[in-house]
Formats: structure tokens, sequence, C-alpha cells
């Protein structure tokens, strides 16, 4: 049975949060409210958390972590227990994340996953969620976390956690990147081919295509360079514009990310700069994005 053949024993819900470590999470946290508009959440046991829609955080930035997470919601108790022993039986390193962790985490329950990459990603119970409007710290046309991009070493090893454990679907290829479905949108998970671990970019949907081009000067007057864009990925319809943030990391506005039904099957687009980007836009600084390497 190959992974894209598998059928979903655990289904993940969503793409809850993304955890940046960070060594001057103040300078972080002035760019992630001033630059990329996301609404700060005063919280005395984490004080850099950020919202980005109806969830009490997606954003943390954390200094006592020494690499990044994403957090992807599991459907109930069942199904994090039958996750747990999918894992170890396949021999994926995973832990029960403690009480403090969770906490931290704002969720009741977690599992801390390291991919064969070495990614971590936790698989979480009931994260938070926010009885208070969100409220944008500047119009930058915000309407939530949308995707991830994240770099991976052993793309087959990989591909058995999020299919085969994880039920994610896979959607297309370019080369070897691979984009993998968790909900109703064409991706929430990409993984790019890389010598390294780490996060590629972490994407914030944004509510119109005026949105990521107001964005796009937005940034340019403030002098943050812009990695790539702005795109559209023919594989998905999303339009994107990718820029430079605080310790490396890169941040996204992306619009259009297209839905996909039941009876789409994977496709594969050809290793070149047109399959991640059919407006001829060069990305600078990240092999990752600038061409996809075959097989």
């Amino acid at each position: 049975m190959t992974a894209e053949q598998s059928s979903s024993r655990i289904p993940a819900i969503q793409l809850c949060y993304v955890r940046l470590a960070v060594a001057q999470p103040q300078v972080a946290a002035t760019f992630a409210t001033e630059i990329l508009g996301l609404q700060h959440v005063p919280n005395e046991l984490e004080p850099f958390l950020f919202r980005s829609d109806e969830r009490y955080h997606t954003l943390c930035l954390a200094a006592r972590t020494d690499r990044p997470s994403i957090g992807i919601e599991i459907s109930g108790e069942p199904e994090l227990e039958r996750a747990a022993n999918d894992l170890a039986i396949s021999g994926f390193l995973a832990r029960e994340a403690t009480v403090e962790e969770c906490a931290q985490r704002f969720v009741r329950r977690a599992l801390i996953v390291e991919d064969a990459t070495g990614n971590t990603i936790d698989l979480v119970l009931r994260p938070a969620m926010s009885g208070r409007r969100y409220f944008p710290s500047r119009d930058a046309g915000i309407s939530g976390l949308q995707s991830v991009g994240l770099r991976s070493r052993a793309i087959k090893d990989d591909l058995k956690l999020w299919t085969a454990i994880l039920g994610a679907r896979v959607t297309d290829r370019v080369g070897d990147v691979t984009y993998l479905a968790i909900d109703q949108k064409h991706h929430r998970v990409a993984l790019y081919p890389s010598d390294k671990a780490g996060l590629v970019y972490v994407c914030y949907g944004v509510e119109s295509m005026d949105a990521v081009m107001q964005n796009k000067y937005f940034v340019q007057e403030r002098q943050i360079k812009i990695v790539h864009g702005p795109g559209r990925e023919p594989a998905s319809g999303q339009i994107f514009l990718r820029f430079a943030g605080p310790e490396g990391y890169v941040f996204s506005y992306g619009y259009g990310l297209k839905d996909i039904d039941a009876g789409h099957r994977p496709r594969q687009f050809t290793a070149e700069a047109s399959s991640l980007c059919e407006w001829g836009s060069e990305c600078v600084d990240m092999a990752e994005l600038q061409f996809a390497p075959a097989s």
C-alpha cells in the first residue's frame, strides 16, 4: 500500500500553531505585531503569544527551547492513543508532553513527535480558543494561520508519518516537493527536500489578492527582504509573498489556496522554477524554494 492509498485512521483536524525558538523574543515580538500584523496575547506563562483568528494563539515566540515546532490538532483521545501506538511501532521518537509543556501550548494533552528529519511536531488535543474577537495590530488583512513549509532530509520516511499515521493526503508534487492536505484545502504542510531540518516558511492567509500586494509594498517600504514573490503556485493556486523575518525565519502571506475534493489525484509537476511559481518570480537565498530536485 502506498502513502497516497493509505486510509486515515487518525485524522488530523487542523494546523493549530507554530512555536519558534528565538534568542531575542522582544525583537521578534515587535516584528510579529508591527510587520506581520498579529495581535499580541498578554499572558504571564508565555509572554510572547500572538493571535491571527479565533484561536487563543497561532504563534509563540519561545526563548526556552532550542528548536521550532508546529501544532497539529488530533480529533480525540482514542485517536491520540492510536497515534502513540503507531508511532512506537514505526520507530518514530514520541513522548507524552508534561503538564507544564501542555500549559505552555494551551492544550489539554500533547504528544511531542520527531519526524525522520528531526522536525518537532506537537500532536495536540483540545487547543484553546478565545472568547474575544480577533483584533489585528495593523490592517494586514490576515484571516488565519494557513500553512507551513518543512525541510525534509528523508521525504519517504517523513511521508510515512504524515500519511500512514496521521492520515494526511498527498495532493501534488513538484519534483520531490510534496504538498499535504489534512482538511479540505490543497495543503497545510509542504515538505521541501533539504540537507537540514527546520521551517522553510510560516504562511498566514490574507483576505484578498489586493492584501498580498499591499503587504508587498508595506514590507518593501520598511526595507525587509522579499525572499520569493509575489507569485502564484501552479499546484495550489495560492498567490504568495514570502519575506525575511527575525533570526532567519521566513514568513509568508497567501491568498487563493484552493479546495480539493475526494476525487483529486496527486499530480507530478516538473522539477523547475515555473512549477513553483507560474508568474516567474525568483527566490532569493533559499535553496528549497529555488528549484525542486527530482529523485
